[in-house]
């Protein structure tokens, strides 16, 4: 029997103002002090404005989560153990039952569990958890030892075995917050119980060997276990378990794919604890996919792979980073991480990197993962720090690795773990100030405290480990190798590179890379008021929400660079969105070109924790950017892409991401700015499974030899199968700022299908980056942020169901904006 404790409970928090003041609010569980007061109108809104400068230092007092349940004579008795379960406090509490302290709670990635037998009362029990400051308690470690961390944090952080990011980041607020962040239960076992379940398994012959080892507590003789293994038909094969161990063999077994080369069939197993009697005394059910997915690091012509292999076959990663969906992590919730990841698919993701300095997602976020093919590089909650071992951070840390290297292990979506992010190469590069005990401590943890661990947890390696990222496999050794590893690639933003730059590089696997951009008006409204001239990127509170180190300088600085001056605020966030998806694609489309010496893409970042300027492609309302329309497009399984390093003589390339040899026609045109051809060039090609091969190189020198040429003159391509475009794309010889356009002149209708909207827009010229938007109205376009080719129509549809219903067709002509480069 469970109890759930998550309901009904107080928060006690002493106000200092000129006289001091308790309050007691209510609040469920997840709960912290900024979402408990913020629901209870208590605060204004941390991310309006400024007011985060007034909301950081809620957190220097402690705050108390308070909880009365009752418990009648016949419960407390109708079981053998008791267990007191939290499975997230956040952070430094003393937890207290009926006034006798149970437990010191020490970091919030841990699960915190206690024995409370002879501690439970009849009737009325008062659970207490009595929560420190960690603003004090990172300042008062910090006085008496610095310890490195990144600028845009607030001092100390790395003591404290919490969410980095809660105390700053170069893209989120110093809102530390402090609460009880996931489930409280009381559970009630007879017998014996469940502690853990551990799979593995071995592909042979066509069939699967699945081992099963089951972890118990037995406080009774004569208990028994049983595995039942249910295929995705409804096929169930029994076995008993046999001193913890047993094994089923699975005929004609059915193979978990990566998100674009098969299904993702899912086998429950159930795992049941009989007592003696014959009674169900515990049970642990668990879903998992029988495939391999391992990293290969093989040998080759230009060093070492760093390549995903799933059931075989290697795999071109393509995703992006995620953080913590709301700077608030309490208020982060199944439907907004299901959303997201729901995006991350439309844009033909199969491949997403839990950051290391937020938390360990919830397993809602995995087991989506699982039932749509998306391999999880999982970094451990270590970020851009150095740290020190004591006996206490050695054993807290820890067993922060067994509780979530136990919890996610069996997961067929988990690809990959990660000690940590970017420790290894500020280590190495960064210039971090001289500290031979942290650096010492760096190698236990990462390079013997960790493996160490995942061997004794997961014997059949069934899951890669990585020291770092980047990292070309540890020991402070060319940690940013484009010949091995992983590599992170930052002087295009952060060292003023131009973005040509990223074709200078051939990554193995880049890991991370990014450029900011501003996110849609409607984001901006939320956050500013522009009646008091915050709509302006040098105003206070848009550096209030710019915490990247000269953010906005830089993104001025590349607006510059590529596009003409934008007189307004909402064309320099157009403009600004522009130049991050051109960067962006120019990157990915470049590193496709290369796969098999490159293998994979992941930039940063896929979301935002707050409303804030940031390299996000989907911003934190949920509201597309052009990356992510740009993203559906450079991620697709078959691209066509063109490497224009050489104007004259442009190279189209096709990246065949599936397992089938793909037969396809592929054509380019040499357009004027009236969007007229003047040249035409097609061929057919059959592109084997798996690769990339250049498959078309016009020449266009005779059209192209003069600068007058370049700029009034693009290439524009496509590639088709069975007569349907699937790829396309658009090649300016000059950057946008230096082309002549010609005004655009986009005309559109709209019509009406039973569920949906059809646009369907020409224009008088060319016209780059059309976007569309309605003004009062959020929604997701089957296209956006596309190219129109004079009277060549375009046609994009919306679903009612993105909030349309009750609209008619001429009120989304009323509705929509079309904005043009």
């Amino acid at each position: 029997m469970t109890i759930n404790l998550n309901k009904d409970w107080l928060m006690r928090y002493r106000e200092w103002d000129s006289n001091y003041r308790d309050i007691v609010l209510p609040c469920n569980v997840p709960c912290s002090l900024y979402k408990t007061l913020l629901e209870n109108n208590a605060i204004p809104d941390p991310y309006y404005r400024e007011n985060e400068y007034i909301s950081t230092q809620l957190c220097d007092g402690g705050c108390e989560f308070e909880k009365r349940f009752t418990l009648t004579e016949d419960e407390i008795k109708s079981a053998d153990q008791i267990f007191l379960r939290f499975d997230c406090i956040d952070t430094l509490a003393d937890v207290l039952l009926n006034g006798e302290s149970l437990f010191y709670a020490d970091n919030m990635h841990r699960v915190w569990e206690f024995l409370v037998n002879g501690k439970l009362i009849t009737g009325e029990n008062v659970l207490l958890v009595k929560i420190k400051s960690p603003n004090k308690y990172i300042k008062e470690m910090y006085r008496k030892r610095p310890l490195w961390g990144v600028d845009s944090t607030m001092e100390g952080y790395p003591y404290i075995r919490k969410a980095h990011c809660m105390f700053g980041w170069d893209w989120g607020p110093k809102l530390p917050d402090m609460g009880i962040l996931r489930n409280v239960t009381l559970n009630f076992y007879n017998s014996g119980r469940i502690k853990d379940v551990y799979y593995s398994q071995k592909h042979e012959n066509g069939s699967v060997f699945l081992y099963c080892f089951v972890n118990s507590q037995i406080w009774r003789s004569g208990c028994y276990t049983k595995l039942t293994v249910t295929s995705p038909d409804g096929e169930k094969i029994s076995v008993p378990i046999d001193n913890g161990y047993a094994e089923i063999c699975i005929e004609n077994p059915q193979l978990w794919w990566v998100n674009g080369f098969g299904g993702q069939p899912l086998y429950n197993c159930t795992v049941e604890l009989f007592a003696e009697d014959g009674s169900l005394a515990d049970v642990n059910t668990q879903r998992i996919g029988l495939r391999t997915l391992t990293v290969s690091q093989d040998k080759d012509q230009w060093g070492e792979e760093f390549c995903f292999i799933n059931n075989g076959v290697k795999i071109f990663a393509m995703g992006a980073n995620y953080i913590p969906e709301d700077q608030i992590v309490s208020r982060c919730s199944k439907e907004k991480t299901v959303k997201l990841l729901q995006d991350c698919k439309e844009a033909n993701y199969n491949f997403i990197r839990v950051w290391g300095g937020g938390y360990y997602p919830e397993d809602y976020f995995y087991d989506w993962c699982d039932e749509n093919g998306f391999i999880v590089w999982q970094d451990f909650m270590f970020a851009c720090s150095a740290y020190l071992l004591t006996d206490e951070f050695r054993e807290t840390v820890t067993k922060e690795i067994e509780d979530n290297v136990i919890r996610l292990r069996n997961h067929p979506s988990l690809g990959l773990w990660c000690g940590n992010n970017e420790i290894e190469s500020a280590w190495e590069g960064w210039g971090l100030p001289e500290d031979r005990e942290a650096k010492r401590d760096y190698i236990i943890l990462f390079e013997d405290i960790i493996p160490k661990t995942l061997r004794k947890l997961d014997p059949a390696g069934n899951t890669f480990y990585w020291p770092s990222s980047p990292s070309s496999g540890g020991g402070f050794t060319n940690s940013s190798s484009n010949h091995a590893g992983d590599m992170h690639y930052w002087d295009v933003w952060h060292n003023f590179k131009p973005i040509e730059a990223f074709r200078q590089f051939h990554y193995r696997f880049c890991s991370e890379y990014g450029f900011e951009s501003l996110p849609d008006i409607k984001t901006c409204r939320a956050f500013a008021d522009e009646s008091k001239g915050d709509f302006d990127l040098c105003s206070n509170v848009m550096e209030a929400h710019q915490k990247c180190t000269q953010g906005n300088e830089k993104i001025m600085y590349y607006l510059a660079q590529m596009v003409n001056y934008p007189y307004d605020f909402k064309r320099l966030i157009y403009c600004s969105q522009i130049v991050q998806a051109d960067c962006i694609r120019s990157n990915v489309e470049h590193m496709r070109r290369a796969r098999g010496r490159c293998m994979g893409s992941a930039y940063w970042q896929v979301n935002d924790s707050n409303p804030v300027i940031s390299w996000s492609s989907i911003d934190y309302f949920g509201r597309w950017k052009g990356l992510h329309y740009y993203a559906k497009r450079f991620y697709a399984p078959i691209l066509l892409s063109a490497d224009d390093t050489v104007p004259e003589k442009p190279v189209l390339n096709i990246s065949n991401e599936t397992l089938n040899e793909e037969k396809l026609t592929v054509s380019c045109r040499l357009r004027n700015n009236k969007a007229e051809v003047l040249a035409e060039f097609s061929d057919t090609a059959a592109v084997p499974a798996v690769t990339a091969q250049n498959v078309l190189a016009p020449d266009l020198s005779e059209y192209l030899q003069s600068a007058a040429d370049k700029r009034t003159k693009y290439l524009e391509y496509t590639l088709e199968k069975n007569g349907e475009v699937i790829s396309r794309g658009t090649t300016l010889f000059v950057r946008p700022k230096n082309f002549e356009f010609k005004p655009a002149g986009v005309a559109f209708t709209v019509s009406e299908n039973a569920d949906s909207f059809e646009i369907t827009l020409t224009a008088e010229n060319y016209a780059k980056s059309v976007c569309l938007s309605f003004r009062d109205y959020d929604c997701v376009f089957s296209d956006n942020w596309f190219d129109i080719h004079g009277n060549k129509p375009v046609t994009v549809s919306v679903a009612k169901s993105e909030g349309l219903e009750k609209l008619t067709a001429d009120e989304i002509k009323q509705q929509l904006e079309i904005t043009v480069y």
